[in-house]
C-alpha cells in the first residue's frame, strides 16, 4: 500500500513506457541497427571462409562475413536478405558496411587453403 501511495511509482512506471516506446521506435520502425550475415564469395578471386552444408563436411560452401546496417539493407532486399544480390556489396557512401574475408595467418582453421 506504501508503493501506491510514494512518488517512485508515478515517476517509475511513465519512465519505463516511454523507455519501451523509445526502442520500439529505434528497432523496429527505424531498424537502427546493424545485421551480420553470410555473404557470397568466390574462392578463385578472395580468400573466403569455409562452412559445410551438413555434419560429415560432404559439401562445403564459400562465404564472406558482411556487416551492414538494417535500415539500408531493408530498403535494398526487403525483409529477406535470401536471394538478393545487392546484399553481397556495400554501397559506394555507406558508412558501417563491412565485408571481411578469411585472415588465414589468424583463422586458418576456418579459411579456403586452394586459393593459397
Amino acid at each position: 500500500m506504501r508503493l501506491r501511495n510514494s512518488s517512485i511509482l508515478y515517476v517509475l512506471v511513465p519512465s519505463l513506457v516511454v523507455v519501451g516506446l523509445m526502442s520500439y521506435l529505434r528497432f523496429f520502425i527505424s531498424r537502427d541497427y546493424l545485421v551480420t550475415y553470410e555473404g557470397s564469395c568466390d574462392p578463385a578471386i578472395a580468400s573466403c571462409y569455409v562452412g559445410c552444408e551438413d555434419d560429415e563436411c560432404s559439401e562445403e560452401y564459400f562465404y564472406t562475413i558482411v556487416e551492414r546496417r538494417a535500415d539500408i539493407l531493408y530498403a535494398q532486399c526487403g525483409p529477406s536478405v535470401d536471394g538478393c544480390e545487392q546484399s553481397d556489396a556495400c554501397l559506394p557512401d555507406e558508412a558501417g558496411c563491412v565485408i571481411a574475408y578469411c585472415d588465414a595467418a589468424t583463422e586458418l582453421d576456418m579459411c579456403d587453403t586452394q586459393a593459397e
